[in-house]
């Protein structure tokens, strides 16, 4: 055979070659595709209703008229009683700031004498510690943020006492008799001092309820008994200013067992407050929990109109008490389940076979939704049953019954499931590379 059909023969056997490497190519693309998921995870949503919330409470003001140096006796926040002393007047500030020096001494003796006699029955464990150190660092952080002392000096207490029961639990420290003695000595001198300072008045509290150091003139714009008559346009406008307070008020206290919050809604949101089954508040500068409130009153004019919301509730802390405005959101459902995004969300066709009352068996066809998952390396399809809806994404049920699924053989999504997110041309069984 001469050079040129040699050449010609191994050109068409190349190209040959070429063709058969690329349909294999193809065959193993279409049957091997790479895909990118997620891990299903338990997540919480809410449905909820944002609202600008304006705080009621029962309140007396504490004035004094009289001269001297004011030192508070008691914290935002503390629960007091009628008659109890809340703040001592002092001749200048040097004794009234030895007289609080004192008082925050005697406060990490107890702290310290409470904790090494109940050592013994400690049962925190150290990470449990770190733990609650942790979240008093966060609070105090924000405290401090948003200009609230009191609260960051209260943390920093707690977190003293935090690092005293781990080094207690650790080992690190078998007593504190040392520091205790300490401490003892150091209080002993400093009362010293106090008593050379002239104490010339308490003021006391006017009646039970929480003590807060300060006014900000809407003590008096609504009353408790004025509440079922609260409407839209008292919350707005002219009508929502402040009086100006007196040099001579000194604080106030918090009375009742109740605080209230009222705010305006649409009617459509005011019929969906009035039909919740439970209601909680999420109010980010008072607690990192949802607080529980009752719905105390529906104020509106007519049932199309526009409402005045009042809830009520009991929790408290130093923040409640002094709070006066603030967003909230009014969360009426608590969805608890596996967050999916809607992108990964699919339609199948799905048969069963089922018996009728006569017991004879017939098919039935649904279309379902559901995700991808990848099991292995190979494709399943997994129904969602959806409890809840947000923008871009579905939460589907936790817990599944029976009866809710449409077959067994298909199943349900559940946690720790690999959710296909990205891959073409998804099928029951197809073959995939490792996640990308």
């Amino acid at each position: 055979m001469d050079k040129p059909a040699l050449l010609k023969r191994a050109i068409m056997m190349l190209l040959t070659v070429l063709v058969l490497a690329y349909v294999i190519y193809v065959i193993c693309r279409a049957s091997f595709t790479q895909v990118k998921t997620i891990t299903a995870k338990e997540s919480i949503a809410y449905n909820a209703i944002s609202a600008d919330g304006f705080v009621i409470h029962d309140e007396k003001l504490i004035s004094y008229d009289g001269a001297g140096v004011i030192s508070y006796m008691v914290r935002d926040g503390d629960k007091v009683s009628v008659n109890e002393p809340v703040a001592g007047i002092f001749d200048s500030v040097a004794s009234a700031g030895t007289k609080q020096e004192a008082e925050k001494l005697m406060a990490k003796i107890n702290a310290l004498t409470t904790l090494q006699s109940n050592s013994d029955a400690i049962t925190r464990t150290p990470d449990e510690i770190d733990n609650i150190i942790s979240n008093s660092l966060i609070k105090a952080n924000s405290g401090i943020n948003s200009g609230d002392i009191s609260s960051a000096e209260s943390c920093a207490d707690d977190i003293l006492y935090s690092i005293n029961e781990r080094q207690l639990i650790t080992g690190r420290s078998k007593d504190y008799n040392d520091k205790l003695a300490e401490l003892k000595q150091e209080y002993k001198e400093i009362s010293a001092k106090v008593s050379d300072g002239k104490k010339s008045k308490e003021i006391i509290a006017p009646s039970t309820g929480y003590f807060v150091s300060d006014a900000d003139g809407y003590e008096n714009l609504f009353t408790v008994a004025q509440l079922e008559d609260i409407m839209p346009d008292d919350l707005t406008g002219d009508k929502i200013k402040p009086v100006e307070v007196s040099d001579k008020v000194i604080g106030k206290t918090v009375n009742g067992v109740y605080w209230y919050i009222a705010f305006p809604v649409s009617s459509e949101d005011a019929i969906k407050i009035k039909n919740a089954y439970s209601i909680k508040l999420d109010i980010p500068i008072v607690s990192s929990d949802k607080i529980r409130a009752e719905l105390f009153s529906v104020n509106q004019k007519s049932k199309s109109s526009d409402a005045v919301i009042v809830l009520r509730g009991t929790f408290m802390n130093s923040e409640m008490a002094s709070l006066r405005k603030a967003k909230i959101s009014v969360i009426l459902n608590t969805y608890d389940g596996i967050q999916i995004p809607k992108s990964a969300v699919h339609e199948r066709e799905a048969t069963r076979t089922v018996e009728d009352e006569n017991g004879t068996e017939h098919k039935e066809t649904k279309v379902l939704s559901g995700v991808y998952v990848k099991i292995g390396n190979e494709v399943a399809f997994r129904e969602v049953i959806p409890i809840y809806s947000g923008e871009d994404y579905i939460i589907s049920a936790l817990k599944v019954s029976s009866d809710k699924m449409f077959s067994d053989d298909i199943g349900v999504v559940q946690i720790y499931d690999e959710i296909i997110v990205e891959g073409a041309n998804l099928y029951d069984g197809k073959i995939i590379n490792r996640t990308s």
